[in-house]
Parts: structure tokens; sequence; C-alpha cells
């Protein structure tokens, strides 16, 4: 594939009291980073019958990406890290930016699982919060144990915080204002939520994250979508004013109901906030299946990395528009596609994928 050049210029289940933790800041995606972390995939996950189509995803993200800045690679075992280097190698890719953390994992979305990154003053925090497979849908065991791992491993300067509450970093997205986008969906998969204890969660997300505003949407999920929600499917900041958004303004499509209620609650934060954010629709591609049923397939997946913009995109009529708006979006960082319709077979995409580190948190 090659690259789009942009112009350069360089449950919770019951609720928990968890730890008081003092004032920290969650970095948007688009401020400096030190590395991307990629859960590799292996034998023992769903990847298994498609290893030999997913992993040139994966190499053709260390090709890119590994250019610019430090990968950190999770794999399974030593011998898992033997066979990636060797493939790494096959594929002429320079492994001198890369670092492996043998960890066993049930699965490869590492951004719904890995550590959440907070920064106040010089100090530095892993926010651990609980993963449970997504509403124990899936084995989660094992993944749930890794940033306990990394942090003891991988080079980290932080502290380790276990937060007592499930979430996952897919669904959170904020600005470099403090303002952060979340679904109450995610919140429910277990059981009914009341008000108050969303009022509870909402300020220990401004404690956890450093947010000075929570902006929630409720009750939009695109077909097919296994987690209830998450906002990066949905709706993304690329600026501190811009939010770019699913839309699907067909009324055949089988998500157009969904994403015009999504349009509906976006229209409606903004003008609580005095009309500050200019809210940019992107197209869905055309409906994919798999065994008859929807996947959620969407450009809003994308992945922000230090100099990159890396876009999913699924041999649809519609790739190359939404392409020209993320350049549009992102004016200062290439924007490279990458083809990922294996990713979506497993209902995960490129920002799923992976994890950023801010600036400061590695050795």
């Amino acid at each position: 594939m090659n690259p789009r050049i942009a112009r350069m210029t360089g449950p919770p289940g019951q609720h928990h009291a968890s730890p008081v933790v003092s004032a920290s800041r969650l970095a948007p995606e688009w401020e400096p980073q030190d590395a991307i972390v990629l859960t590799w995939p292996h034998r023992h996950s769903d990847w298994a019958p498609t290893l030999g189509k997913i992993e040139p995803v994966y190499l053709e993200l260390c090709k890119y990406i590994g250019k610019r800045q430090a990968l950190i690679l999770i794999a399974y075992d030593h011998a898992h890290v033997l066979e990636i280097r060797d493939k790494l190698d096959t594929a002429d890719i320079d492994c001198e930016h890369m670092r492996f953390a043998t960890i066993p994992t049930n699965d490869t979305w590492i951004r719904d699982y890995g550590p959440v990154c907070t920064a106040s003053g010089r100090e530095r925090r892993l926010l651990d919060f609980q993963f449970d497979g997504w509403g124990q849908k899936y084995d989660w065991q094992l993944d749930n144990a890794v940033n306990t791992r990394l942090a003891e491993g991988a080079g980290f300067r932080a502290s380790h915080q276990r937060i007592d509450q499930v979430l996952e970093a897919g669904n959170i997205e904020i600005n470099g204002q403090g303002e952060l986008l979340c679904s109450r969906t995610c919140f429910r998969r277990t059981r009914a939520l009341p008000d108050p204890e969303f009022a509870i969660l909402e300020k220990q997300l401004e404690q956890w994250l450093g947010c000075r505003k929570v902006h929630w949407l409720d009750h939009v999920q695109l077909a097919g979508d296994d987690t209830c929600g998450h906002i990066d499917t949905l709706a993304r900041f690329c600026a501190d004013d811009i939010i770019a958004y699913s839309a699907s303004p067909a009324p055949k499509d089988s998500n157009h109901e969904t994403l015009e209620r999504l349009s509906v609650q976006l229209e409606k934060i903004n003008r609580q906030v005095g009309n500050r954010f200019e809210l940019v629709p992107l197209p869905l591609p055309d409906l994919i299946t798999r065994c008859g049923q929807p996947l959620p397939a969407t450009y809003a997946n994308f992945l922000v990395t230090n100099d990159l913009v890396l876009v999913p995109v699924f041999n649809d009529g519609q790739d190359d528009g939404a392409l020209r708006l993320i350049d549009e979006l992102f004016p200062d960082r290439e924007i490279v596609d990458i083809e990922s319709n294996t990713l979506i077979r497993q209902r995960g995409g490129l920002h799923c994928a992976a994890m950023q580190i801010p600036e400061g948190f590695i050795t």
C-alpha cells in the first residue's frame, strides 16, 4: 500500500470505591508520544485460523510506525518473539526502535486493556483499569493482567495504579482542553446504572483523567459492535475544537437511525458549549458482513502517531473521500491508508489494535 501524503511540517458490574488519585492529565492522542504498543496476533487467540492474513497488517503497522517512533510489541512467549523477529526480518523491517515484552494474552485489542497514561507535574502514572472482555463476552483474564507485567518489565518510568473500575480506553476520547467524549452505554452492559451512580463515575473520571468536563453519548452503537458503542468507532477529536463523527446519509443503511441519533447528541453537546466545535461527518463504508452478520466498519477508528495518521480502508467506494477528509483534519501529518478488511472480521480496527504511550513515560 502506498501512503497518502498530506502536508508535512514535521462490570462496572457492582460499583466499587477506588483509591483516591491526585489530579492528573490524560494527553490527547495528537500530543508527542514515546511509543506505540501492539499485541501481536498468536495461535492462542481468535486469530489462530487467519494468522496468515492478519500478520501482514501488523507488519504494515510496524513498517510505518517503526520508522518514526518506538514500538513495544507484546508477544505470547519467547518462541513467539523469535517468530515475530523472523517475520520482521523477512519483510526487511528495521527492529532498531522496537522493544519486545513477553506477556501471554487472550487477544490483541490492547487499546481496551492497555495502560492509560496520565501525568501530574513530574509524576507519571500507568492507570490500570479493569478489563472484563466487554461484559464477559470473551476470555479476558490474561488481558486484564497485562498492565502489571508491562509496568514491571517494559522500561516505564511511571508508577502503576490499579483502578477498581471496568473501563476501556476505546471509550474515552479527550482533547487538549480536558473535555472527554464517552459512551454511557458501555457502563450498562451487566446492569442498569442509575443517574446518581453516573454522577459519581463522572467525578471519578474527572479525577483519574484530569478532565474538566465529560460529554456523554448514549444508545449509539454501530451494527455488529460488541463493545456496546465505543467512542472510537463513533466520534473523535481531531483538534481541541474539531470532532469527526461517523455519519450515514442513506436512510436504508442499517446504521442510519443510530447515526442520526449520534448527530443529534453531538449537536446538543455543541450547543451546550456555545457551538465551539466544528462537527465533521465521516462517511461509513458500505456494510461489511461475516456469516451474514454485520461488522462495525468505520473510518473513525483511525490511529494518530507522532507524524502519521493511519486510516482504515476497506476497498470501498468511500475510502478516498474519507482519506481526503482526514487529510484536511490533520494537515501536519502524513496520512497512510491501511487495508483493514481482515481486522474488522474480529470486529476491531486500527485504533483498537494499538495504544499510544505519551512522551516522558519510557526510559
